[in-house]
């Protein structure tokens, strides 16, 4: 149970649910210890304040929101029965090509390449093939089973180095989901550094949705954010971008930020960013072990602080329906309001999957080229054991500290390229943020209590125009413009 701006809410762990109770409700629930069975007559007894007539229907509404629940619902331990496997097969969606390893920048703190930041330097300079895009978009359809609308996502690398691939590969895309009478939609995640005029008119002319790797002001931009041979990125990224986000009208074009130094800056990179045109603006710690990127406990501390003043920020522009394109709580907040249970923490290696350039599959982009999390090939299809293996261990039920915490239905663990580098296994709880998501996810509560409350209408012109854009969230509206 929480309160926003003096009500009660309550929280439903298992469903992801919120709903605001009255004062009897609330004085009810506080008498009943959770996890107490108590028998329907001895509850009716229970509701002071109403009368008998009404007791009843108040009963079953509890009920049936799962507020409370029938004993026969929880197991003999008391408690909750775990949750079943689907039956049913689950259908591919979104297809991520890695159409180039090559980039021409050397990020200090690179996933991916061998930057003084590193987590293992897995760049080489493949680039792939058109037989190999084809086979993949293919590969997609036929694997989409009843799904209508399919992401098609470019990455690299630099994937704009391979940008005759990705013209082909998007012709190739529509005419054959055309065919079988689906949407296909396209994204794409760059350095910004090869936005010249006729690559921004491509963009703008196939309708591509993209994500632009961008940390903020120059100074802390071109701390990490350089070329291969030293000189700063920022300057040679400002002109092309200012002209795709005047160019990108009918799709917004988002960034997507690293955070490495001292999260203070956090408030001023949202605004740098947003002001540049930016719709929206994500924010993340960097994933490595090497120490000097970590973010630490007191840096987290430090990063919840910012992320509570740009949420003070985000709920006095949707009191007056404004609009904050603070990505990370509308995130959280859509999530929240359409009671999205995670019994995952993504959908990697269930309706997503990435593809290197020869075509080897894996659960994710973050993983390509870790032969250990290799789950097939384009050409050969799915190994199907490797990929029932990652689905069965991956559920949050196997993760007995995930089962204890309340923000399970939120988080399911976190990500599993994270936990693999910072716990040792894709499936282990992401414990050195748990404490952090669990801030977080009240926060976030709290923030939709008093939407609700303020502007309930908000909340579901939010959902509603998230869930018609792409994997990538994308968010179609102009910064501050009303929604």
């Amino acid at each position: 149970m929480f309160q926003a701006d003096g009500r009660d809410f309550i929280f439903l762990v298992k469903e992801n649910a919120v709903y605001q109770l009255d004062a009897g409700i609330k004085a009810l629930l506080d008498g009943v210890p959770q996890g107490e069975v108590r028998s329907e007559s001895r509850l009716l007894q229970d509701f002071v304040g109403y009368p008998s007539e009404e007791r009843g229907e108040l009963l079953r509404g509890l009920v049936k929101r799962h507020i409370l629940v029938p004993s026969s619902f929880v197991k003999a331990d008391g408690k909750p029965m775990p949750t079943a496997p689907s039956p049913h097969p689950v259908p591919m969606q979104t297809l991520i090509l890695q159409v180039t390893e090559a980039c021409n920048l050397a990020c200090r703190y690179c996933y991916y390449s061998e930057g003084d930041g590193s987590s293992g330097g897995r760049r080489g300079h493949r680039t792939m093939s058109r037989d190999v895009a084809e086979k993949g978009i293919d590969f997609l359809l036929e694997h989409a089973a009843a799904a209508e609308k399919l992401v098609l996502v470019f990455f690299g690398g630099e994937p704009l180095l391979n940008l005759p691939l990705i013209s082909s590969a998007v012709d190739y895309a529509r005419e054959k989901a055309d065919e079988k009478g689906k949407h296909m939609d396209f994204a794409l995640t760059t350095n910004g550094t090869l936005l010249k005029p006729e690559v921004i008119q491509f963009l703008v002319d196939r309708d591509i949705g993209v994500t632009v790797s961008m940390d903020g002001p120059q100074e802390i931009h071109d701390r990490n954010r350089r070329f291969r041979d030293g000189r700063p990125s920022y300057g040679a990224i400002l002109p092309g971008l200012k002209e795709l986000l005047r160019a990108s009208v009918r799709k917004p074009v988002v960034a997507r930020v690293t955070l490495v130094d001292a999260p203070q800056a956090v408030p001023d990179i949202l605004d740098h960013l947003l002001g540049l045109g930016f719709a929206e603006v994500g924010l993340a710690p960097v994933t490595t072990n090497h120490p000097a990127y970590q973010f630490d406990a007191s840096r987290l501390d430090g990063l919840m602080d910012q992320f509570r003043r740009l949420a003070d920020r985000f709920l006095e522009a949707a009191r007056t329906n404004e609009f904050l394109g603070f990505s990370n709580l509308i995130d959280l907040l859509t999530v929240i309001h359409q009671s999205e249970v995670r019994t995952r923490p993504c959908g990697a290696g269930l309706g997503l999957f990435a593809a290197d350039p020869e075509g080897r599959l894996y659960s994710c982009q973050r993983f390509l080229g870790e032969d250990a999390f290799c789950m097939g090939n384009l050409f050969t299809g799915l190994d199907g054991s490797k990929v029932e293996g990652f689905r069965r261990e991956a559920v949050v039920d196997r993760k007995p500290l995930c089962m204890a915490c309340w923000a399970r239905a939120l988080c399911a663990g976190g990500c599993y390229y994270e936990a693999w580098v910072r716990e040792g296994s894709p499936f282990q709880p992401n414990t050195h943020y748990c404490r952090w998501i669990r801030q977080w996810t009240e926060l976030g509560l709290e923030v939709y209590g008093k939407i609700y409350l303020s502007n309930p209408e908000y909340l579901d012109k939010l959902a509603l125009l998230r869930g018609q854009t792409s994997i990538f969230n994308q968010f179609y509206i102009n910064d501050r413009r009303p929604v």
